[in-house]
């Protein structure tokens, strides 16, 4: 797992190169413009969702290296091990998390008072060919 601030999106393009893909949908807001659902632009996948954040999530799995940034509100994301929360922070805007295929998390956990998440996952592993 990794977590650090949008403004850094730049440093990590020579580990997944598709970031910069990333970087340009992310520029243009289209994610933020977005209703729920998956699309695929500029060749890479990415999901919206939106979602009242709560204390019943269930452990997922990363099929895939994901980075997960909110766009609005805020939520716990926790990386799990043995079914325990190894690591918890608290995803807001202006950060991103990336999950490497198969590590397991929870997110959309409650932080304080519930509040209404919006959330773009994108899928940062290149398609086989």
């Amino acid at each position: 797992m990794l977590f650090d601030v949008l403004d850094t999106m730049e440093w990590y393009i020579p580990l997944y190169p598709l970031m910069r893909q990333v970087i340009g949908i992310m520029d243009r807001s289209l994610p933020h413009d977005d209703e729920p659902g998956q699309y695929l632009v500029d060749g890479i996948k990415y999901e919206v969702l939106s979602y009242a954040n709560g204390k019943d999530a269930e452990i997922q799995q990363a099929r895939e290296d994901q980075m997960h940034i909110v766009l609005e509100g805020e939520e716990l994301i926790s990386l799990q091990e043995d079914k325990d929360p190894s690591v918890v922070l608290i995803a807001t805007e202006g950060r991103f998390v990336i999950f490497k295929a198969g590590e397991y998390y929870k997110s959309s956990l409650q932080v304080g008072s519930s509040n209404v998440v919006k959330k773009v996952v994108f899928t940062l592993t290149q398609p086989q060919s």
